[in-house]
């Protein structure tokens, strides 16, 4: 199965090790996997995750972290579930019609668990949006990506806005009410306002 990993899907199961071991936990559980998605930060998943204002502080926050012997160094375990996860994710690849299993294959099969993992209620409980709103999120961003490849369309322009805590968690409630993931919900923000002030490109 990882033969067909991308990097960034490997990285995730080394990144949910490491965080299986933090916690001084002896197994390696979707609470951790989804740990690794979220701090992939160079896969699509974690852009997903953080578009809805889920982060890694948010959810390692939750995690309990384990008493008495330190965890073990060497291989850990995969629990029942996230070994079910982990084959799943080949069913969502084969379904999108892709070779490669990538983060955003492995959040799908997450959270079509329904919340019969920790992993999955740990993202229920911090998402502002449910589920379906979740995945066809993801496949939106699939799919665009697809195009652009196919089309060979240039890169679009990226821009940085700083926000307080209170500012981005304020983003993150407007864009939840709107149903929304806060990238798209600020960048129509932004265009509006352009519009509204009759600003026109040189």
């Amino acid at each position: 199965m990882f033969e067909r990993f991308t990097d960034q899907a490997r990285r995730t199961v080394v990144l949910a090790s490491e965080a299986a071991r933090a916690h001084n936990h002896d197994h390696l559980g979707t609470e951790h996997i989804l740990l690794g998605l979220i701090r992939e930060r160079d896969g699509a998943a974690a852009r997903s995750l953080e578009s809805f204002g889920v982060s890694a502080a948010v959810l390692g926050g939750r995690l309990t972290t384990g008493q008495g012997a330190q965890a073990r160094s060497g291989h850990i375990p995969f629990t029942r579930h996230a070994k079910q996860i982990l084959e799943q994710s080949m069913r969502e690849t084969s379904l999108l019609g892709h070779e490669r299993i990538g983060t955003e294959q492995i959040l799908l099969a997450l959270i079509d668990d329904d919340r019969e993992s920790t992993g999955a209620r740990l993202l229920g409980d911090v998402l502002p949006v449910d589920f379906d709103q979740l995945r066809q999120h993801i496949l939106r961003q699939v799919t665009e990506h697809r195009l652009t490849a196919e089309l060979g369309l240039g890169p679009t322009h990226v821009t940085t806005v700083r926000l307080t805590d209170a500012e981005h968690a304020l983003c993150v409630a407007a864009a939840a009410k709107a149903g929304q993931p806060i990238d798209t919900w600020m960048r129509d923000r932004i265009l509006d306002a352009a519009r509204a002030s009759g600003a026109s490109p040189e």
